[in-house]
């Protein structure tokens, strides 16, 4: 059985000042997206993904939430992968 590969991105998610916290709640209802702090207006997240795509793709729809002003990708961590 192959073992299953797991993405973890880690990004600072700006946000304006009066939707900060609006902006956190809907990150974490997210599937794959854990909020870690808010600290003023910047909001620390994580994502677990299957694929470095599938990471990107998850943080892309980041920019579609109202109130986000920037989202900037901090670190990740992959295995080798298969395209």
């Amino acid at each position: 059985m192959e073992e299953e590969k797991v993405v973890i991105s880690s990004l600072v998610v700006e946000a304006r000042p009066e939707s900060v916290d609006e902006v956190a709640a809907a990150l974490a209802a997210m599937e794959g997206v854990e909020v870690h702090e808010v600290s003023g207006y910047k909001i620390v997240v994580t994502i677990e993904a299957s694929s470095t795509g599938a990471s990107h793709a998850l943080s892309s729809r980041f920019v579609s939430v109202p109130g986000v002003l920037n989202v900037n990708l901090v670190y990740v961590n992959f295995e080798d992968e298969t395209l």
